[in-house]
């Protein structure tokens, strides 16, 4: 009797996380929420209901209509304009890790996002595709306050391509270690802003 081969299963993390960048080749975005982890830090850092849901600039704003994909460090935000597309970075885990060092800071998460900002946009150009731009490596008065930057795509008829260096190597080897440098260049002001 032969021996039945058997194929080497995924573990539900792992087929999730392949999922994920599956859906990132294949342009098939989900409606994305906001992370209760981001208003709870807006509330306790003061900023009222009104500053939250405000149309222009709030977090509501920010949100609505959102639609990308969740990955265990954040959201990639897909957004249309026309023939062109702009994907949104937005680390989640990184605050939610950093939420103890943040504790006694009144800095907002925009406000923390636009001190680590100069050294964004010099990490990613090299790697990034000809038709790709960085974008939104600026202060809090973007309109995606809580996106680490922006991709926008020039040149639509190379989607396909793009949304393949996407899912890798962008989102598997490229982002990792830039989130790592923002989360400790963050968790350095901290302790600076805290003496």
């Amino acid at each position: 009797m032969r021996p039945i081969a058997h194929a080497r299963r995924l573990s539900s993390r792992a087929a999730s996380s392949r999922h994920a960048l599956d859906a990132v080749v294949v342009a098939n975005p989900v409606p994305v929420g906001i992370p209760a982890y981001f208003l709870a830090d807006q509330l306790l850092r003061s900023r009222t209901a009104e500053e939250i849901l405000s149309g222009k600039r709030g977090l509501i704003a920010e949100y609505a209509g959102s639609e990308g994909y969740a990955y265990r460090w954040g959201h990639l935000i897909e957004v249309r304009l026309g023939r062109f597309v702009l994907w949104r970075v937005v680390p989640v885990a990184l605050w939610e890790r950093l939420s103890p060092l943040r504790a006694g800071s009144p800095l907002l998460i925009e406000e923390l996002l636009t001190l680590v900002q100069p050294g964004i946009r010099p990490a990613l150009e090299p790697h990034l595709p000809s038709v790709v731009v960085a974008r939104g490596c600026q202060g809090a008065s973007r309109r995606s306050p809580h996106a680490l930057f922006t991709l926008l795509l020039t040149e639509p008829r190379a989607a396909t391509a793009v949304r393949d260096w996407l899912a890798a190597p962008f989102l598997t080897d490229l982002l990792p270690p830039l989130l790592h440098s923002i989360e400790r260049r963050v968790a350095d002001l901290l302790l600076v802003v805290s003496r």
